[in-house]
C-alpha cells in the first residue's frame, strides 16, 4: 500500500509529466506530418483526412473513456490505457505502413485511446485536490503540460526525424507515453473497495447534460483555437509575411509558452477569486483581440513586436483550458466527474473536427489566411458571450440561495 502514502504534490508532478508525454504523442503526430507525407507519398487531401482521423477517434473515445474513469477508477484505467497505447503506437512504429488505409486504421486507434490517457490524469488530479483550496492551481499546472508538450514536440521531433528516421521517432513516442502512463498508474492509490459507478439512467444523464450545457458549448467554440494555431500559423507566417521557418517555429513555440503560463497563472487566480467562468470569458476576449489584430495587420511587424503578439495570442487562445476543467468539476459530483470531463472533451474535439475544415475552406476559396482568423475570432467572441451569460446566471442563482440559507 505504499502508493496510498504518496503526497498530492508527488502525484501532481507525475500526472503533469504524463500529460506532457501524452501531448507529445498527440501533437507530435501532426508535427511529423511532413515526414509522413514524404514516407508514404501522400497527397494534400490524404494528409488532411489522415490527421482528422486522430481527432475523430478522440471524439468517439471520449464518452467511453469518461464512463470507464468513473467505473474502473483512474488507477485501473491508467494501467489499461498505458498498455494499449504502448501496443498501438509501438505497432505503428514497427510497421510504419506506406499504405494509406493502414495508416488511417492505426492513427484512428491512437486517437481512440488518447481520451482515456488524458482523462485518467484529469480525474485523479481533480479528485485528489477537490476542496483543498488549491484545486485551480493543481488543474492549471497539470493542464499547462499540454502546451509544454507541444513545445517539446515541435522543437525535438523534426530534428530527430532528420537525424534518425520516422520509425525511430515513432518508437520513441510510444515508449515515452507508455512509460509515463504506466508510471502514473503505479503511484496512484488503489480505489477504495466499493462498487463502480453505475451507468447513468437517462433521467440522470439528462440532468448532467443540463448542468454541463454551458461548459459544453464553450469548449465546442473555443477548442479549435489552439489547433488552428498549430496547423495554420506557420504556413501563414511563411506565406503572408515571408518569415523564414527558422523564425516561424520559435514564434509558434512562444505562443504555446503563452498558453502554458496563462494556464498556471489563471488557475492560481481562480483559487483566490473562485470565479473560473468570468476568467474564461475574459481570456476568450483576449484571444478574440489577438486574432482580430493578427488577421487585420496590414504589414509585418518587427520581430520583437511579433514575439509579443504571439505570446499574448497563445495566452488568449489557449489559456482558458484549465479554467474550463475547474468549472466542470464545480458543477458535477465526484462520482460523475469522469463522464462529465469526457462529455466536455468530446464537445471540444467536435468543435475542432467541424471548425478546421471551415478555416481551411476559407483559405482555399479566398487565397488568404485572413478570413480564417476572422472566422476564428467570431467563434471566440461567441464563446466569450456564452461564458459571460453563464456567469450572470450563476450569480443570480447564488443571490437566490442566500435568503434560503438565512431562513
Amino acid at each position: 500500500m505504499r502508493e496510498a502514502t504518496r503526497s498530492p504534490g508527488w502525484m501532481l508532478a507525475v500526472a503533469t509529466l504524463d500529460q506532457v508525454a501524452i501531448t507529445m504523442s498527440q501533437q507530435g503526430l501532426a508535427v511529423l506530418s511532413v515526414a509522413f507525407r514524404a514516407y508514404a507519398r501522400l497527397g494534400v487531401a490524404q494528409m488532411g483526412l489522415l490527421f482528422s482521423t486522430v481527432a475523430l477517434g478522440a471524439v468517439l473515445g471520449m464518452l467511453p473513456a469518461g464512463l470507464a474513469a468513473d467505473r474502473l477508477g483512474p488507477k485501473r484505467l491508467a494501467w489499461i490505457s498505458g498498455a494499449a497505447i504502448l501496443l498501438v503506437l509501438g505497432s505503428l512504429g514497427v510497421a510504419v505502413p506506406r499504405h494509406f488505409w493502414l495508416l488511417e486504421l492505426l492513427l484512428g486507434l491512437v486517437g481512440l485511446l488518447l481520451p482515456a490517457l488524458s482523462l485518467t490524469g484529469a480525474t485523479a488530479v481533480t479528485n485528489r485536490f477537490d476542496g483543498s483550496g488549491r484545486e485551480g492551481l493543481a488543474i492549471g499546472v497539470r493542464q499547462a503540460a499540454t502546451p509544454l508538450g507541444g513545445i517539446l514536440a515541435a522543437a525535438l521531433f523534426p530534428w530527430l526525424v532528420h537525424r534518425w528516421s520516422l520509425r525511430a521517432v515513432l518508437l520513441l513516442i510510444a515508449a515515452n507515453v507508455g512509460f509515463w502512463t504506466l508510471a502514473f498508474a503505479r503511484i496512484l492509490p488503489p480505489r477504495p473497495p466499493r462498487a463502480g459507478a453505475p451507468l447513468p439512467a437517462p433521467a440522470a444523464l439528462g440532468r448532467l447534460l443540463r448542468r454541463l450545457r454551458d461548459p459544453l458549448v464553450v469548449d465546442f467554440l473555443l477548442a479549435p483555437g489552439q489547433y488552428a494555431l498549430l496547423t495554420y500559423s506557420l504556413l501563414d507566417l511563411h506565406d503572408r509575411w515571408q518569415v523564414p521557418m527558422g523564425e516561424a517555429g520559435p514564434l509558434l513555440a512562444l505562443a504555446l509558452l503563452g498558453g502554458f503560463l496563462a494556464r498556471i497563472g489563471l488557475g492560481r487566480v481562480s483559487d483566490v477569486h473562485r470565479n473560473p467562468v468570468r476568467l474564461i470569458a475574459l481570456t476568450a476576449l483576449a484571444g478574440l483581440g489577438g486574432l482580430v489584430l493578427w488577421a487585420l495587420l496590414p504589414r509585418p511587424l518587427a520581430l520583437p513586436w511579433l514575439m509579443l503578439l504571439f505570446l499574448g495570442l497563445g495566452a488568449g487562445v489557449d489559456g482558458w483550458n484549465a479554467l474550463l476543467t475547474a468549472w466542470t468539476t464545480e458543477v458535477t459530483s465526484s462520482s460523475q466527474r469522469g463522464l462529465a470531463l469526457g462529455l466536455v472533451g468530446m464537445a471540444g474535439f467536435l468543435g475542432v473536427v467541424m471548425a478546421l475544415p471551415v478555416f481551411g475552406g476559407l483559405v482555399r476559396v479566398t487565397g488568404s489566411y485572413r478570413p480564417g482568423w476572422v472566422f476564428l475570432a467570431v467563434i471566440y467572441g461567441l464563446g466569450a458571450l456564452v461564458a459571460w451569460r453563464a456567469q450572470g446566471r450563476l450569480r443570480a442563482e447564488e443571490r437566490e440561495q442566500v435568503p434560503g440559507r438565512a431562513r
